[in-house]
């Protein structure tokens, strides 16, 4: 028995070489993954409900059961999902087989599973050596929300996980064959999981024209329309079906039923950047003690989430990224556009632990990370990559152990 492993140990080093690297990397999420929602099926599946409407022929959901309806809103009598469809166009097969049964977290780990190894595979493609990619990839996958967002599941959380997946396969298009039809597809999924992610529409536009020769950029920019325009119909029509009106209302409506919104206005208001300002760049772990003595586990997570510079710092690598001069300045254009949503808006994102609306931006901060360490990555800045993922890791041990025990 001991020749037989001596024998074939030669040959399985052999095969585990010509496996690729990111192969690895998704392995490994998918198990800390795995043991982390340690079987959930979120409770607050919207997405299966709206799913099941859709293979229904239906917009609005027949029934009301409870949490799993958070933001949801009833509108002329009918409960009304207001967040973006596209996990629930996802949760289809699985609805279709399993009906209201279909475990949404399972989608959210699989959608995290593949943000992974897409990642992996941009950051190569920006020149970024293995360790130097593995960092990164780190980062991504536990220095930010995103395994906090994807072990959980929630409708929320899916939002996010479906958005980071599709926006990163739109980079990694942009860094291949940059076809302008699919950017756009993908781009559209993005935006139609997360909203603030249409703001990144122009950056895509902009990569592809610049990137594309003139005699051939009118054909681009109608490959890009032919995309495009069909999802605004069909968004139009959505909203229609919804709400009888063009435009989407629905958070709107959300806000004012909301205790913490208010009866008339807008969600987005000027007035809210302090106290977004606050969450995402000021808000700290909290003490717990009792009678001025450290209790277990020493510190806590406000469910308001802690600020970036708590969770995320290494963040702050992007700020390294020089060259290519204007890919690096339109990248910061579109992080800011695409933030500045969330900046005006009533809520942080509430019973969080980091700040997950910074996942809207993350996948481009990700891309700027990889320019500013590809040829040198600063000691200091590996120290925040691994700080930033061991809080990530603390943060889903304290969730599962404080607020999700169960479900």
């Amino acid at each position: 028995m001991l020749v037989l492993v001596v024998r074939l140990a030669p040959d399985v080093k052999r095969v585990a070489a010509r496996i690729p690297a990111w192969v690895y990397a998704c392995a490994a999420s998918l198990v800390l993954l795995l043991i982390a929602a340690h079987g959930r099926s979120t409770s607050y599946n919207n997405d299966v409900y709206l799913a099941d409407a859709f293979l229904h022929g239906r917009v609005t959901i027949e029934s009301w059961p409870g949490p799993n309806t958070v933001d949801a809103v009833v509108y002329h009598g009918r409960p009304t999902i207001i967040e973006g469809p596209f996990p629930a166009f996802l949760m289809m097969p699985l609805v279709a087989i399993w009906g209201l049964a279909a475990n949404q977290t399972a989608l959210a780990i699989f959608l995290c599973v593949v943000s992974i190894g897409v990642a992996w595979t941009l950051c190569t493609r920006l020149g970024c050596s293995t360790w130097t990619t593995a960092l990164l990839v780190l980062f991504l996958f536990a220095g930010t929300d995103l395994w906090w967002c994807s072990m959980l599941g929630d409708v929320w959380f899916i939002a996010h996980t479906a958005a980071v997946c599709a926006t990163l396969l739109a980079l990694l298009e942009l860094t291949g064959k940059r076809r302008p039809w699919l950017v756009m597809l993908l781009a559209a999924c993005a935006f139609e999981s997360r909203f603030t992610l249409v703001f990144a529409l122009p950056f895509y536009l902009y990569v592809i024209l610049s990137q594309t020769p003139k005699d051939r950029r009118r054909t681009a920019v109608y490959s890009s329309l032919a995309v495009l325009v069909p999802v605004a119909l069909l968004w139009v029509l959505y909203n229609e079906a919804r709400w009888g009106t063009v435009l989407d209302i629905g958070y709107t409506l959300f806000y004012h039923q909301d205790v913490w919104g208010q009866p008339t206005g807008s969600p987005f208001r000027l007035s809210y950047v302090p106290y977004e300002i606050y969450s995402f760049f000021l808000q700290s772990p909290v003490l717990s003690e009792w009678r001025q003595q450290a209790q277990w586990p020493i510190f806590k997570v406000d469910p308001h989430g802690i600020a970036l510079p708590f969770a995320s710092p290494a963040m702050i690598l992007a700020f390294l990224a020089r060259e290519p001069r204007r890919l690096v300045i339109a990248l910061w254009i579109t992080i800011v556009l695409v933030v500045a949503p969330s900046l005006c808006y009533y809520l942080n994102g509430w019973f969080q632990f980091g700040m997950r609306h910074a996942l809207d931006f993350v996948p481009f901060l990700l891309v700027l990370m990889a320019l500013g360490v590809r040829e040198h990555f600063p000691k200091w800045g590996i120290a925040l990559c691994m700080y930033s993922a061991l809080v990530g890791a603390w943060g889903v041990w304290y969730w599962d152990t404080f607020f999700r025990t169960g479900n």
